[in-house]
């Protein structure tokens, strides 16, 4: 097992139970998180990958640049796919099939994803995560808000669901920082050290910021709900450990690049993401069944991700 990759998922773990006890202690409360959330995803983001391809000293490489391209795009029509399959197959409740798909999609890709890509890889693959980023949120703000309402069989507001799509809601401060971050990846200007720095020591803070409000947003539910739904740990080992295991040779196959191939696949191993809470809590679905699932898959990432890539020898 790679030791440098637990040492780092302990690392960020250490850090989101921080978050919990701060929060459990009051010296964080919700409009602090909802303001927390706001700084990571509007500033501090943003400037880590603008940070992180300023920085680089690596080949400039357009083939690489378009593979990540159009893998991440076809990454995540897999997913959509893959994922209405699944929950049909474990036949979850009609009323929690579109929460369990959105979150099978989207995993936390920036606010665990980032740091744990920085510390294994550095600020060469750095880049290629900010691509994925930006097919993240294409997805999450067209087709997640689709997959997010439907409800099986007692789905019958496709036209008004659509309605809610705005395609406003993809121009976010971490998809245009994304975009630039591929174009000054190119740009053969060397930067002001000045410059770097800023970009530099702001985008530094976000692995912990971010673990802090995992952790604090954690602690707002209480444990008793957290640790009793059978389907939720079912979920966690489908998603978790057996679709990435089936996954990893179809990516050997489609990426011939060993490093692409690692960051993507180590992303694809992430836990669920925030995101699904506060689509839950936007479109007044089980936001309780989307907590408790971060919850769970986020424990046991420390595990699951390690585990999966001591199987395959990555690393």
């Amino acid at each position: 097992m790679n030791v440098a990759l637990l040492n780092q998922l302990i690392q960020l773990f250490l850090v989101m139970g921080a978050g919990y006890v701060l929060y459990k202690i009051k010296y964080i409360d919700i409009p602090f998180s909802q303001k927390l959330t706001r700084l990571l995803l509007d500033v501090t983001l943003p400037l880590m990958i603008l940070s992180s391809v300023m920085n680089s000293e690596t080949e400039k490489d357009f083939g690489k640049i378009g593979t990540v391209f159009i893998f991440s795009f076809t990454m995540y029509v897999f997913l959509t796919i893959i994922s209405i399959v699944i929950v049909k197959i474990l036949h979850f409740p009609p009323r929690q099939q579109g929460m369990y798909m959105f979150m099978h999609m989207f995993s936390n890709t920036a606010f665990m994803g980032f740091p744990v890509i920085n510390a294994l890889y550095g600020s060469e693959a750095m880049i290629y995560t900010a691509i994925l980023n930006v097919f993240f949120n294409l997805f999450a703000f067209t087709v997640g808000i689709l997959i997010v309402n439907y409800e099986g069989k007692n789905n019958s507001q496709t036209e008004s669901t659509a309605s809610l799509i705005n395609l406003k809601n993809i121009v976010t401060p971490g998809t245009v920082g994304s975009l630039a971050a591929v174009v000054i990846y190119f740009l053969p200007v060397d930067y002001p050290g000045i410059i770097k720095g800023f970009c530099s020591s702001v985008g530094g803070v976000t692995s912990v910021l971010a673990m802090i409000l995992i952790g604090s947003t954690l602690a707002k539910m209480p444990l008793k709900i957290i640790f009793n739904d059978w389907r939720v740990y079912l979920f966690t080992i489908v998603k978790q450990i057996a679709v990435p295991l089936a996954v990893w040779p179809l990516m050997k196959l489609a990426v011939s690049d060993s490093l692409i191939r690692s960051v993507l696949f180590i992303l694809f191993l992430m836990p669920v993401g925030n995101t699904s809470v506060l689509f839950a809590t936007r479109f007044e679905k089980d936001e309780e069944l989307a907590a408790k699932t971060v919850f769970v898959t986020t424990l046991s990432s420390i595990v699951t991700v390690p585990l999966c890539l001591n199987i395959l020898n990555i690393l």
